[in-house]
């Protein structure tokens, strides 16, 4: 059976990045996957995504990753007898291989996109779930407590304030596979801290700097750039930063968008280019639902 899936008018959506806001790795299973516990956390910066009327499936990568996240799953949806009738534009603005989860936002919010379009959920999350840890996560965005291999998800409540977001140019072949073999089992820990601030975002919507824990910290210590950005950071008033997925990118917190500014005025002195955003949660699924065809 075939599926027809497309747009009647143009339609202009984000696929934003994402925060990890505390990533905890419990140890290695026999899958060779890794236990985590986490909390995703997509933003009000990222790539932007247009789709457009068009009789069949018009899409090319827009980096010189011919074989991106997103070409994969168009792939697969027709392999699943998916007919995507629309031109879909991509444009980059998500750092790559920064633990922003750049292509998996573009796959997961194409693919939550095309739900809304008529393409069924269930097969929607099937994809997503081949493609990629993260990319389940990105059908809807917003904020949530991620186990198991990171595809269990419980929608949390948002929190308030500002981040700034530094990208330290760090260029590793296969980076995220490098840094989780470069664990030990004492970068392991038990998931409290994250569960904790999940219960934390629950009750008061604010985070809780103390209880943010990223395995990654260390590995990422041992770059020298990484270092630099981190103390950087520091010397621009930020209390704390930490990693955002197995990084380079770092991340602080403000409950106010001034003194977000404030810190990022000075990381622009100092020569980094910071991104200012603040939690998103995506708003656009009836405005695209209107727009599906008949």
């Amino acid at each position: 059976m075939t599926i027809r899936v497309g747009v009647r008018k143009p339609f202009r959506l984000l696929a934003p990045a994402k925060l990890n806001l505390g990533l905890e790795i419990l140890g290695k299973r026999p899958d060779s996957y890794h236990e985590i516990v986490t909390i995703l956390q997509t933003i009000d910066f990222g790539d932007e995504i247009v789709l457009e009327p068009a009789t069949a499936l018009d899409y090319r990568p827009p980096t010189e990753f011919e074989d991106d996240l997103t070409a994969r799953a168009l792939r697969l949806l027709a392999g699943h007898g998916v007919e995507i009738r629309a031109r879909i534009r991509l444009s980059k603005r998500i750092p790559i291989a920064a633990g922003l989860g750049g292509g998996s936002s573009d796959a997961g919010t194409l693919l939550g996109a095309l739900v809304h379009a008529g393409l069924p959920y269930s097969l929607a999350r099937r994809i997503a779930s081949d493609l990629g840890s993260d990319v389940p996560f990105f059908l809807e965005g917003g904020t949530a407590l991620a186990t198991d291999r990171g595809t269990e998800l419980e929608p949390l409540s948002s929190p308030t304030g500002w981040f700034v977001i530094v990208v330290p140019p760090l260029s590793l072949r296969n980076k995220t596979r490098t840094l989780y073999s470069s664990l030990t089992p004492a970068d392991y820990s038990d998931g409290t801290a994250t569960r904790r601030q999940a219960e934390h975002l629950r009750q008061y919507h604010v985070l809780d700097p103390h209880l943010i824990r990223n395995a990654f910290l260390r590995p990422l210590l041992a770059f020298p750039q990484v270092r630099l950005a981190l103390d950087d950071m520091r010397a621009a008033g930020a209390q704390w930063a930490w990693p955002s997925g197995a990084g380079p990118a770092l991340f602080t917190w403000s409950p106010q968008q001034s003194q977000a500014e404030e810190i990022a005025v000075l990381l622009r002195a100092r020569g980094w280019e910071p991104i200012v955003a603040a939690p998103y949660r995506p708003t656009w699924h009836e405005a695209l639902a209107s727009l599906a065809l008949d």
